[in-house]
């Protein structure tokens, strides 16, 4: 009897003995916590992984969708370089899917957007307990995307430097009138010595040059595709010489109406001319200095026919509303689409241009300086080969129903 009763009092200290309990816990759960760590690790290395492969496949597309953009036809070439660059090839277990237009999702009748579809098989840890194989995907699909930048400026030049040049204090304070330069070069597009741009500036290349106090408001878009608005406008049959007119100085006023004017347009020493609505064809030369006054306010085109340089300064003004309508709609002055590339018209010397309308001249450099100045509330576009302002020059800008054609920039968004 006293023995049992030992044994029931030792059994009951061991019920009641909570001495190495955590661990005994400790080597039973041991196993499970581990196996969640490993897998908790093993999860991120997958995010990772998905991470950079997302990266791989925006590349991808981006740069298929860019030599779409450029009229090229190897996108996908582009696409799975740019892919491999990020670190997924086939060497390295990765498939690379390209598609023109996309096969899935809201694109699928883009013709100029590109898919990108990445895959690769990950390696199994812990993992392999409970899956028998992994596999990473990614997708991308980038396309072109209309701008919503505003631009009263444009440089055509597709590689030269300097295509937009702003230079001394040079300004376009309106956030409406924004600088932009098809140039491809680095320095296609440059803002130096306290020159300010307050609104959208886009350039060709992937970048540009700002120096020495230079300043730019907005954010740059790169490798953007600018259209020439002007570009279908065409120079008709010139019609006969015209007898009116063509010259004068101190303080004469001369009226005029639509012509070709072979001898040219001289005006100076406070003359005063007034033309009636239309088309004027400019040959050999057109000069307003020393304060003369053009007013041509009704719907006017003034096209310089030739390979001269016009020749507006010394506080000559300009009043000049280009026509709403027909083919030359927005222009106020169109340079020949054929004009020596050499030439650059200049506007300069305490120029007022009061101008609703483009200054076109699509083969040749346009130069605004010496304190050129445009009426705040005027509407002035420049486009040409190359715009150049230097010197305090300002060009404020409100094309609101102006009939001027918009300048609108292609870029590239990814999309999905």
């Amino acid at each position: 009897m006293g023995r049992r009763a030992g044994v029931i009092r030792f059994l009951a200290r061991l019920r009641d003995d909570r001495r190495g309990v955590v661990a005994v816990i400790l080597a039973l759960t041991l196993p499970i916590v581990i196996g969640m760590v490993s897998l908790g690790v093993e999860t991120g290395l997958w995010f990772a992984a998905r991470r950079a492969m997302q990266t791989a496949a925006d590349a991808g597309a981006l740069s298929g969708a860019r030599e779409i953009m450029d009229g090229l036809t190897d996108y996908k070439a582009a696409a799975v370089y740019d892919a491999q660059r990020n670190g997924y090839s086939t060497a390295s277990g990765a498939t690379v899917t390209v598609y023109n237009p996309p096969i899935s999702g809201a694109y699928t009748g883009d013709s100029n957007a590109v898919e990108v579809d990445i895959s690769q098989p990950q390696g199994l840890l812990f993992s392999r307990l409970f899956l028998g194989s992994l596999t990473v995907h990614a997708r991308a699909v980038a396309t072109q995307a209309q701008g919503n930048g505003q631009y009263c400026v444009l440089g055509l030049d597709t590689s030269a430097p300097d295509t937009v040049y702003l230079n001394n204090n040079a300004t376009l304070p309106n956030a409406n009138c924004g600088a932009a330069s098809r140039s491809t070069d680095p320095n296609g597009l440059v803002v130096d010595n306290n020159a300010h741009i307050s609104g959208a500036v886009g350039v060709g290349g992937s970048s540009y040059y700002m120096g020495n106090n230079g300043e730019i408001d907005s954010p740059v878009t790169t490798h953007a595709v600018f259209d020439d608005p002007y570009a279908a406008v065409t120079t008709p049959t010139l019609p006969s010489c015209t007898g009116q007119t063509s010259s004068g100085k101190n303080n004469v006023t001369i009226n005029l109406t639509p012509g070709n004017f072979c001898s040219g347009l001289n005006f100076s020493n406070n003359a005063t001319v007034n033309m009636a609505p239309g088309t004027y064809y400019v040959q050999n030369q057109f000069s307003f200095q020393n304060n003369a006054v053009l007013n041509a306010t009704s719907g006017v085109t003034i096209v310089v026919v030739g390979n001269y340089a016009i020749d507006v300064g010394n506080n000559a003004v300009m009043n000049i509303t280009a026509p709403t309508s027909g083919n030359y709609q927005g222009l106020a002055f169109c340079g020949d689409r054929n004009g020596d590339s050499s030439v650059t018209q200049v506007f300069s010397n305490n120029a007022v241009l009061n101008i609703t309308g483009a200054v076109y001249f699509p083969n040749q450099a346009v130069e605004m300086d010496n304190n050129g100045t445009s009426n705040a509330n005027g509407c002035v576009q420049v486009i040409g080969r190359r715009v150049i302002f230097n010197n305090n020059a300002n060009l404020p800008n409100n094309c609101s129903g102006s009939g001027t054609r918009p300048i609108t920039n292609m870029s590239l968004a990814l999309v999905e």
